[in-house]
């Protein structure tokens, strides 16, 4: 327990305090590492509650190092969990409620610890053989976590693609644009783009188009413009976003950036799995948009109201010598 929950406790003994911590799950060769809980029996993923001034991911890589013996070389964000499924009464009688952002580390080093103050044991176990006894408080994560890893294996055993310029399959993919966003024109930080004239690529299986994207280049930027997975689940866009970045960089582009709104939580976890950061949050920038294509829908995925855009950037590297 840290100096800040002891303090905390002294002014209000066992009732419930807000706590924000911080978790990892580690992964190899198809395999989870997870810990079993000295003071519950639970096997759980690696964690704890942040310090006062500490980051998040200092939480995470100082708790995994404590529990296990492992350095973080690499953390991915999961996604943050909270909610009643996170209450949580120890032993003790103490009771909590969990703020936890999770993380997923792949790249890692060190030698693993046999046992700790906290733990009974460390054990790896195949993803599709989980342990019954997993801790309740752990379960909304883990569930993001399993999703993550069968997404990824179910890449691996894909049947291959083909990426291909967009020209020879322009006019299917002009028909799809206005399927889906009701017209060949898009709205990106208040400019109207005409994807008819915007380069890109596609994705193709059997010569069939299952993916395609567009992007827009002016002086040293690359924007994406379109980005649409037919099949989803596949790695198309992961391998449409390289094809771009490609020709960004031999443009000698400094950044390749995008938006996507806010309703479309899929995309800013799946942006942020390629390596984008966040670069900005454009407040109620649909406002602006709709009066330039007001068939612009209200809501989108989940019935959230359509409001924001979120910016993303990947910064590249330029070669000053071209």
């Amino acid at each position: 327990m840290n100096e800040y929950i002891k303090s905390m406790r002294k002014y209000i003994g066992h009732e419930r305090l807000l706590i924000i911590g911080a978790s990892v799950f580690i992964y190899k060769d198809g395999k989870l590492l997870l810990q079993k809980r000295k003071d519950n029996g639970y096997w759980a993923d690696h964690g704890g509650c942040c310090e006062l001034g500490e980051t998040l991911e200092g939480t995470a890589k100082r708790e995994l190092l404590e529990e296990t013996g492992l350095t973080a070389n690499g953390l991915e964000l999961l996604g943050v969990f909270s909610g009643k499924e996170l209450n949580y009464t120890y032993p003790n009688g103490d009771m909590v409620s969990n703020v936890n952002v999770a993380y997923l580390c792949e790249d890692f080093s060190g030698e693993l610890l046999h046992e700790t103050d906290e733990t009974a044991g460390l054990q790896w176990f195949p993803i599709d053989e989980l342990p019954e006894n997993i801790s309740p408080t752990v379960a909304p994560a883990l569930k993001r976590c399993m999703e993550v890893l069968h997404e990824r294996n179910s890449l691996d055993s894909a049947k291959p693609f083909d990426i291909q310029p967009v020209d020879p399959y322009r006019e299917f993919v002009d028909r799809q644009i206005v399927e889906s966003w009701a017209g060949p024109y898009v709205i990106s930080k208040g400019i109207l783009h005409d994807t008819r004239t915007q380069g890109g690529f596609t994705a193709l299986e059997d010569d069939a188009v299952i993916g395609y994207i567009l992007y827009n280049i002016v002086d040293s930027d690359c924007e994406i413009t379109v980005l649409e997975s037919i099949h989803e689940g596949r790695g198309v866009g992961r391998a449409l976003i390289n094809a771009v970045q490609q020709i960004a960089e031999k443009k000698n582009c400094c950044r390749l950036w995008l938006v996507t709104t806010n309703d479309n939580t899929h995309a800013i976890r799946f942006y942020q799995r390629l390596g984008f950061s966040l670069h900005a949050v454009h407040i109620n920038s649909l406002k602006n948009a709709r009066e330039i294509k007001p068939r612009i829908p209200p809501t989108g995925n989940d019935n959230i109201p359509i409001l924001h855009e979120f910016e993303f950037e990947l910064l590249l590297t330029v070669d000053r010598s071209k």
